[in-house]
């Protein structure tokens, strides 16, 4: 489903499915009153039972397809989303892969799995770092500690995130984050691009702590 089909879905009242399922690059809206028309209440959970999902927040006195989201985060299988941030807030959820969610499980992820809030308080830290480098280059260290994988001589994410994107998750401007990537291409940390298909290759002088 598109972001305008799920806003028309709400607005007429049709209930959340249990299993609910997003095509790339498409995103969900999740609000309060979505909950109410299903069998599921704030302190329950959705679990991710396949795919990439970014998580992002709206606030709710503001019309869904004009609003900035601010993201709170990725999720893989076996994470699971908790529904108690729709009090005061509305859920975006987009697919960077095909994602399924189902509903249940408990509030703790099960181990070896990431909670949301592991992800915003971990987000939250790097916003406050001094330098646009030490932030940018925290945020590639996370996302590859949580979602990438080594493959040779490099470490690959599994996602495609713009330079505006990175820009938001650190807290600094599209411009910032392009030159500061420019310069570790230069020197040779960083290679592929946020926007191809083959997204980004970290070295490990970057991104292992």
């Amino acid at each position: 489903m598109t972001t305008e089909s799920v806003a028309m879905a709400m607005g007429m009242g049709l209930p959340v499915p249990t299993t609910l399922r997003i095509a790339p690059g498409h995103t969900v809206l999740l609000d309060a009153a979505s909950l109410e028309r299903s069998s599921m209440e704030l302190s329950h959970c959705l679990s991710v039972a396949q795919g990439l999902l970014r998580v992002a927040v709206s606030g709710p006195d503001v019309e869904a397809l004009d609003s900035t989201s601010i993201t709170l985060g990725f999720l893989q299988a076996g994470d699971q989303l908790p529904l108690d941030l729709l009090r005061r807030s509305r859920f975006h959820l987009e697919a960077l892969t095909p994602v399924r969610l189902e509903e249940g499980g408990g509030l703790l992820p099960p181990e070896g799995a990431t909670s949301l809030h592991d992800w915003t308080v971990a987000l939250l830290l790097i916003r406050h770092l001094g330098e646009a480098e030490q932030r940018l280059a925290a945020l590639l260290q996370l996302l590859v500690e949580r979602l990438g994988h080594r493959c040779g001589d490099w470490y690959e994410l599994p996602l495609h995130l713009s330079h505006q994107r990175l820009a938001e998750l650190v807290g600094h401007t599209r411009v910032t984050v392009t030159r500061q990537l420019s310069k570790w291409r230069q020197a040779g940390l960083v290679a592929g691009d946020t926007n191809a298909q083959g997204g980004l290759r970290l070295a490990p002088d970057l991104v292992e702590a």
